[in-house]
């Protein structure tokens, strides 16, 4: 199922990068419908478009709207399986951000039957830094944050906001990382769970999901569910067409408790042999991530530590 405001609404362990695959069949000169990628009505979170991957096809074209700015990219420009052993399609250079509205879509001038695409998307609470860097209005609370800390000479000078990637490499504590395999047998509903993953110090670790790969399951077979905590179906149902094991699909995706991966054969089952593989970082918990997340309240964090997060200095 392709993400929804519904998904925009779950995610709340900031950043997140949710992953998604479609496989849209395209007439002749229209776009794909539904659309890869339609979203409103997600404020007060950003969202930033990344990484999209797809068959290059000079036929086909990338349409993406994100508030007011339009490209139309075709994708046969674009990177597409090189040397790819196993046919895979990898993701290309994209970060593009919305605040109100974000529209991807793909347009063919012929008839396609299957196009295979996949794609991330940030999704997070601004910060006053990041809003000043835009010229948007405060509210008072923000105004006062930036009065005490001076947060508007900083990003006058070009220091803040911080990126998503800066944020990530200064925050999270890695303790380790392991990238997992797996060979299986995928039976028809309800599937199979891959794996269920824990942190190993409950409310002092936690774990990030931050990639995947299976083999490029026949079209319309196999397909991909990520259970985060109490977020059953958080990614749910997505097409394995797409994906190979020459190429990761991108994510990050925290969780507090566990992780489960599933994976269901709908055509063809049971599919033998069936190869998948993940990676998951193991991370120590601290309070700027207790802040943004809203693990405890403002009274209970040390010093100025909440105002710094909200402010974007931490």
């Amino acid at each position: 199922m392709a993400i929804s405001e519904a998904t925009i609404r779950t995610a709340h362990l900031y950043p997140e990068l949710i992953p998604d695959t479609a496989v849209p069949g395209i007439a002749a000169g229209a776009e794909a419908v539904p659309p890869v990628l339609g979203l409103r009505r997600f404020s007060p979170k950003w969202l930033q478009l990344k990484g999209i991957a797809v068959a290059r096809i000079n036929t086909t074209e990338l349409r993406i709207l994100a508030d007011n700015v339009r490209a139309n990219i075709v994708a046969g420009t674009l990177i597409g399986n090189p040397n790819a052993v196993l046919g895979g399609i990898t993701s290309n250079p994209f970060d593009i951000l919305a605040r109100e509205s974000l529209y991807f879509n793909l347009f063919s001038s012929v008839l396609v039957a299957a196009t295979p695409v996949y794609y991330g998307l940030w999704v997070y609470l601004p910060t006053v830094a990041d809003k000043l860097r835009l010229g948007m209005r405060l509210n008072e609370e923000e105004q006062k944050i930036n009065r005490d800390l001076d947060i508007q000479s900083t990003v006058e000078k070009g220091l803040l906001p911080l990126s998503i990637s800066q944020k990530i490499e200064r925050e999270y504590q890695v303790i380790n990382e392991t990238t997992y395999g797996r060979l299986l047998t995928i039976p028809a509903a309800p599937g199979v769970v891959v794996d269920t993953l824990h942190p190993r110090v409950q409310d002092d670790e936690f774990i990030v999901l931050t990639g995947i790969a299976t083999m490029p399951g026949a079209l319309g077979s196999v397909f991909l569910t990520i259970d985060r905590d109490d977020d059953a179906g958080y990614i749910s149902v997505i097409p394995t067409f797409p994906l190979s094991l020459d190429f990761d699909l991108p994510c990050f995706i925290p969780a507090l408790k566990e992780i489960r991966i599933s994976l269901l054969a709908v055509v063809g089952a049971p599919v033998a042999n069936f190869t998948i593989r993940y990676t998951v970082v193991r991370c120590k918990i601290n309070n700027i991530l207790r802040a943004r997340w809203g693990l405890l309240p403002k009274e209970e964090l040390p010093g100025d530590v909440y105002d710094k997060v909200r402010g974007g200095v931490l």
